[in-house]
This record gives C-alpha cells, structure tokens and sequence, in this order.
C-alpha cells in the first residue's frame, strides 16, 4: 500500500531538511513523497535533491489550498497526508500506525491523531493538540481534530471533493466538515502524537487566529448548511485552554 505524503513549500531552506527526513526515516517503506514548490528562489530544491526518494514540482503561488489540490492530482498513493515544510513527523512509526490501520480495515475512510506544537527554531516541544476526546458535534463550536494528522483514502477523497481554494487558513476545517458530515464514511483515531507543528505559520499567528479563523469557519459552517454562531466558536478556547492545563501537568 502506497502512501503518498504531500509538502507545500516557498522558500524553505531552512527548515526543509527537518521536513523531508522525518519523512526518509519512516520504519515504512512504500512512500510517495512530493513537495510542491512555489517557484522558490533559495536552495531548496538543492536540498530537495539531497533525498532520491522525493520528487518535486513547481507552481505558480496561488495559495496553500491549491498547493495541496494539484499535490493530490500529482501523486498515486492509495492514501494520502500532508507535511507541511517547517513541520515533522514526530516519531519513525508514524507512517506505519497509518498503513497498519488501513490494512486492518479495508472500509476505514480517514485517520486522525494528536499533535505537539514545537518551537521553530530549536524544535523544543510545546502544547499537545489531544485529538482523543473528539466528537464531531464540537465543530459547530469550531473545533476540529490536527488537519496535519490526517490521512485519508483516495477514492474517500474524490468522493468527498478537493479542498475549497478560497479560504486562507480554514480550507481545512471546511474539509473536517464534509469529512464528519457523511456519516457513511468510517473514521479512527490513533492514539499518538503524529506530527510536530512549528508555531509561527499562518494559522498560529494572533490575528490569524482571533479574527481571520472566527471569520472562515463561519462561513464554512454556512457553506455546508450548518448553524454558524460565533458564541459558539468560543469552546475551541476553553479546549485549547484544557490542553494547556494537561500540559502543565503534566509536566510537573
């Protein structure tokens, strides 16, 4: 079973080399790993070069939405991920919890798991986004499983329809909506911590989280026939508010 996994990059030198070998060192094998460059203009595609098993292609900068759509279309894998340069995979095992999942159960349409925030310059590891407690009735209040934790089975996908392209941060979120909305679709858990995020993209930026995320997930409420309060997309506070409590915990 190959799994494809699918990183958006621009200019990514930097931290590249951090991507692509949690990726080179998977304890499985049958990876299809192709980045989707837009146009950079440092060494990335140096870098790129460093690893034989990985591919990349070129596109103009039209958004990270359609960066992950024409990964999709150019990559053969029966399942499929995204990594997003600057991020890791957090441990050697994670792609194998992934294939095993789906080769216990052939009928099994996603899986999703756990994530840590990591800082990205040293990589120190920060607040676990816990996926575990999850139900699908808490997106109403905005709050949806890691998207980078999620790996989905194609033909699930070409059922489900590619990524909506004119959101910024929340193309994600629209596609959790879709993805829990079909209750015929089977979907589980794992119980680790699948990818660590760098803080300081897009979606973690203050602005970004406080006015442009309200803003997107209540339009993609809307856009799937759902209630969209905005009072009720204040639990996602308290749930990451939880999860800074456990952390400190924790780590007592």
């Amino acid at each position: 079973m190959t799994i494809s996994i699918i990183t958006a990059t621009i200019d990514g030198e930097r931290s590249l080399d951090y991507t692509l070998g949690s990726v080179s060192s998977q304890t499985y094998r049958d990876i299809e790993h192709l980045v989707v460059d837009g146009y950079s203009t440092d060494r990335t595609a140096d870098i790129v070069a460093r690893y034989p098993g990985v591919r990349m292609i070129s596109r103009d900068r039209m958004g990270v939405y359609d960066a992950l759509n024409f990964g999709v279309a150019n990559t053969s894998g029966e399942i499929f991920g995204f990594l997003h340069c600057n991020d890791a995979l957090a441990s050697d095992d994670v792609i194998e919890a992934v294939a095993k999942a789906f080769a216990d159960d052939p009928d099994l349409d996603f899986v999703y798991g756990d994530l840590q925030y990591v800082s990205p310059s040293t990589h120190r590891l920060g607040r676990i986004y816990h996926a575990e407690a999850f139900e699908s009735s808490q997106l109403l209040g905005g709050v949806c499983p890691p998207h980078p934790t999620l790996y989905i089975r194609r033909s699930t996908a070409e059922r489900i329809g590619e990524y909506v392209e004119d959101y910024r941060i929340c193309g994600d979120f629209d596609m959790w909506l879709r993805l829990f909305g079909d209750k015929s679709l089977r979907c589980r858990y794992l119980p680790m911590i699948m990818v660590n995020m760098s803080t300081g993209g897009l979606s973690t930026r203050l602005r970004s989280r406080l006015y442009t995320n309200n803003v997107e997930k209540l339009k993609a409420l809307r856009r799937n026939g759902l209630p969209a309060k905005p009072l009720l997309l204040l639990h996602k506070y308290l749930i990451v508010a939880r999860d800074y409590v456990s952390d400190f915990i924790r780590r007592k």
